[in-house]
């Protein structure tokens, strides 16, 4: 869907629509990754053509300048410690036509937060993680990029009574539909969700498939470890195998990837710095990561602190069965929706890891 027309006519054929409401670029106090993520302003550094722009509105105003041939600006938009600055700037472009701007500017923010979101995988976790919920800028001052509405109004519950036309919302559905292309290999899936008692067997078929991982990629694996929920004894799981492979440089598969398809994993996953590899039967999932990134030591840091902290696993699996319970769209928003509680556990394992000294080359 492209507009508001699209939404009303969705809307009067019944389909029940769902919203996800943004407006503001703060970061959440607990430090959160939030809806403010969709935010033009929201500081998160991407690079395009060599060029690095702080955030998607230094790139829609940089688009901007070079689309009326204004050189001068587009290079002082790119100095501009701050999105307002750039923005600012923005309306100083010279040539400027308000028709021209009107026919390039929805497709250049797409390509800007095409750029933010497939950068930064977290983003892009949280952005694929909306599904098909539609997303609407409630901002009351703008009446383009927003609804003309805030977020607490009544009015924003159907697009019939909004006083805008939510471009940056449909821009960002947009992107939403191109990274799932690109980083879901077959697109969405949905999926039943069951959550069963631990197995000890778990630890049995990790083993198994460890060797076969190593059989596949030899000193190309720097380590292989069992991860996620099947790797925690006493916690409920789905019955999917999770299996960490730390390499070199995980987004250079050529050094991986054949060789891993050959031992029979298919490739599901494609984001930055991580990959995602699964068996024909959907009941091993191998998650390549760069060795001594972020991704390997939150995942072997979550495991151990769950391991140790029976609260927190008791909550966490408490949380899954609650959610099995429910009706997803596809399985990245069940994951998003885990995610509040994964991050809260996480800030609490960093501050017990840097307290102990915890490290990835601790013993397990």
């Amino acid at each position: 869907m492209r507009s508001v027309e699209d939404l009303i006519r969705a809307e009067d054929a019944g389909r029940r629509l769902k919203y996800v409401w943004f407006w503001g670029h703060e970061p959440r106090r607990d430090g959160r990754i939030g809806a403010s993520c969709l935010s033009q302003w929201w500081p998160a550094e991407f690079t395009v053509d060599d060029l690095v722009f702080p955030t998607a509105e230094h790139f829609m105003m940089h688009r901007k300048a070079l689309l009326f041939g204004d050189g001068e600006t587009a290079a002082r938009i790119l100095r501009a410690r701050h999105p307002n600055e750039a923005k600012n700037l923005g309306r100083e472009v010279r040539g400027y036509e308000d028709e021209v701007w009107a026919a390039h500017r929805f497709d250049i923010v797409v390509a800007g937060n095409l750029a933010k979101f497939g950068q930064h995988a977290l983003l892009g976790r949280y952005l694929l993680g909306t599904s098909d919920r539609v997303l609407v800028e409630a901002s009351p001052l703008d009446p383009i990029w927003g609804i003309g509405l805030a977020a607490g109004d009544e009015r924003t519950t159907s697009p019939r009574t909004w006083l805008g036309a939510n471009l940056l919302g449909f821009v960002l559905m947009a992107v939403r539909e191109q990274l799932v292309g690109e980083s879901l290999i077959g697109g969405r899936e949905k999926r039943d969700i069951t959550i069963v008692e631990h197995d000890p067997t778990w630890a049995q078929r990790f083993r198994t498939e460890r060797s076969r991982i190593r059989k596949a990629l030899g000193d190309n694996a720097i380590r292989i470890d069992h991860v996620g929920s099947t790797a925690v004894p006493g916690l409920a799981a789905k019955p999917v195998v999770d299996i960490q492979v730390s390499v070199a440089d995980a987004n250079r598969e050529e050094t991986y990837l054949p060789q891993l398809e050959a031992a029979g994993y298919h490739l599901r996953v494609r984001q930055p710095d991580h990959r995602m590899a699964r068996t024909e039967q959907l009941d091993v999932h191998v998650h390549i990561c760069p060795s001594g990134g972020k991704w390997e030591r939150d995942h072997l840091l979550f495991g151990d602190w769950l391991r140790a902290t029976p609260a927190d696993r008791d909550a966490y699996e408490k949380l899954k069965r609650d959610l099995a319970t429910r009706d997803w769209f596809d399985m990245n928003q069940y994951a998003e929706a885990k995610g509040g509680l994964i991050d809260e556990i996480l800030g609490r394992a960093r501050e017990w890891a840097d307290r102990t000294g915890w490290s990835v080359d601790h013993p397990r």
